[in-house]
This record gives C-alpha cells, structure tokens and sequence, in this order.
C-alpha cells in the first residue's frame, strides 16, 4: 500500500465518536471511540495510533485529514478539532472540516434521494437540515441548517418525507406514521467523513486545508456560555 493515498476520519460530535482510514478503492473499519467529552481526548489519541499501526501507516502517509464540526457536542467538537488540526500541523497534511449532516446524510441507504437530518440541540429544539442526492456518494445541503423546536418540526413534516440523525430518538414516531424514520449509523459515522474528505481533497481545484482557520460549528453558544453572557449583561447595567 505504498503507493495508496490515505485519508484520516475523525468523528467526535456525538455521545459516540469514531476514527476511520478512508482510501480509494479499499475498505477499512472505523474504530469507535468511548463516550462523549473528556473521554474522547483520553482515547482519541491512543486509538488513532492504534489504528494507523494496526493498517502499517505512518502518520505522514496520511494525505488529509477531515473532521466533523458541527453540529453537534460542545466539548467533543473542540476536542475533535483540536486533534485534527495538531495532526495537520505535525504532519503537514491539510485538514478540513466537514458538515456532520452531510457525512450522516451519505449514512443513508442507497435508494433514499432526500432526508431532514436532525439532531439534539437541547433545550427542546433540534438542528435541522435538509440533504439531496446529487450522484451515487454525494449529497448536498439543499436546506441550511436551523434551530426548531421539536414540536414545530414535526408538525410541519409532510407524509413521505424521511427523517435521519440522532435527533430521531427525540421524535413521537407513534405520531408520525407517514413519516420515514431512517435510523442510520452512530459509532461509525468517521468512515463518511474520511470518504468526504478524500472526494474534497482529490478535486482538480481542492478547498484549502483550515489547518489554522477551523472552528466548530455550533450555531448557539452552549448554556454555560449564555449563563455568562447573561450574568456580564446584568453587571453591566
């Protein structure tokens, strides 16, 4: 495999992470990670070196590097992020953030052309987006990503429209029956982000590497972050 280009996957947007080696024409598992959090930093590191050893990679094989950035947990972003772009910048790979939807979305069977993706955002709301297919492994935002309550969002459904993400756990299903609730994958969710990001970086124009430019995509602050900013409004008056 000396000659093979190697792209790193790294998915720690959810209570279960995931890292995956993606290279063209080959199929690797993706490892999942434990937990959400601190516990991702304390295995994320350990797990990457296993598995580039476990396949006989070196680090500097790797060709790219693509992580998911939102949405998604607050601290497994940054801890996610963080370990992407460090990688970058020992190795000199480019590294790219990549729309976690989007790598759910290419989650999907392969007869479904279009899906809301849906995950929790707390609070009562759920992050929302809609996706098309637009050729056999690609799929494209057709709907940017919002913030809706939960009850909002399943009100507006229309019958026969799909639904994937996370966010389905938080849906009356019983409710919905013309709904189709398509439950994809969650602890592997770093092999489509590892695909993406090699579909990206092979282009003849590839997107520059946001090795010093990446940051999560969070869309609100977190609620410690809100609570702050509250109580500095309130000194302030």
């Amino acid at each position: 495999m000396e000659n093979s280009e190697f792209y790193l996957g790294i998915d720690t947007s959810g209570r279960s992470g995931s890292i995956a080696v993606h290279c063209p024409g080959q199929e690797f598992a993706p490892v999942p990670l434990q937990q959400q959090g601190r516990k991702h930093a304390q295995t994320l590191v350990s797990e990457a070196r296993k598995l580039l050893d476990r396949l006989q990679i070196s680090p500097r094989q790797i060709s790219g590097i693509g992580v998911s950035r939102g949405p998604g947990s607050f601290t497994g972003l940054r801890i996610g992020i963080t370990f992407a772009r460090t990688f970058g910048y020992v190795t000199g790979a480019p590294v790219l953030g990549i729309d976690t939807f989007e790598a759910i979305a290419l989650s999907s069977p392969a007869d479904l052309q279009e899906t809301w993706v849906i995950s929790n955002a707390q609070r009562g709301d759920l992050f929302v987006g809609k996706y098309t297919r637009i050729a056999a492994r690609q799929w494209q935002q057709t709907r940017q990503i919002t913030l809706r309550e939960i009850t909002e969002f399943s009100a507006a459904l229309q019958p026969g429209e799909a639904v994937s993400g996370p966010g389905i756990d938080l849906l009356d299903q019983n409710a919905l029956p013309e709904i189709q609730i398509v439950d994809t994958p969650r602890n592997t969710l770093a092999a489509q982000v590892a695909e993406i990001t090699a579909r990206l970086l092979t282009q003849p124009t590839p997107p520059t590497s946001e090795v010093w430019s990446l940051t999560p995509f969070y869309l609100r602050k977190s609620a410690a972050e809100e609570k702050w900013d509250a109580r500095n409004t309130n000194q302030d008056r």
